[in-house]
């Protein structure tokens, strides 16, 4: 099983944040938890966590998100965190895995989210 835990921060309130990450249509549906492929949310707390298993359709398959404040009070910031477990299943997702582009997706998919946030919208899938 692989692990990717990675994050970023953007410079926005995190009701924004929260509300980009859930409407987000261009996201990995493994990371839009309860959406396509059989996924399913386990846990929602609204501008705090959303969390997510695979399902039958792909076990082994699970993730959270936690979104968290940052810098002063008085200064809107907010960092997403995010832990994806993956269980490849045949040669191909084990290439895949093996290869980094599982990593380099959830990178390029949270900089496009910063990005689609910090500019106002979400803009056109990537």
């Amino acid at each position: 099983m692989g692990r990717i835990e990675e994050s970023v921060e953007i410079d926005a309130p995190i009701e924004a944040v929260y509300r980009a990450w859930t409407d987000r249509a261009s996201l990995p549906a493994c990371m839009r938890g309860g959406a396509g492929r059989g996924a399913a949310a386990t846990e929602v707390v609204p501008q705090d966590r959303i969390a997510w298993s695979g399902g039958e359709d792909r076990p082994g398959h699970s993730g959270v998100v936690t979104f968290h404040r940052v810098g002063a009070a008085d200064e809107d910031g907010t960092r997403v965190m995010l832990q994806l477990d993956t269980e490849p299943h045949g040669l191909w997702d084990h290439l895949v895995e093996g290869l980094g582009f599982t990593d380099r997706r959830v990178i390029d998919e949270l900089a496009a989210l910063k990005a689609d946030v910090e500019r106002g919208g979400p803009g056109p899938a990537a």
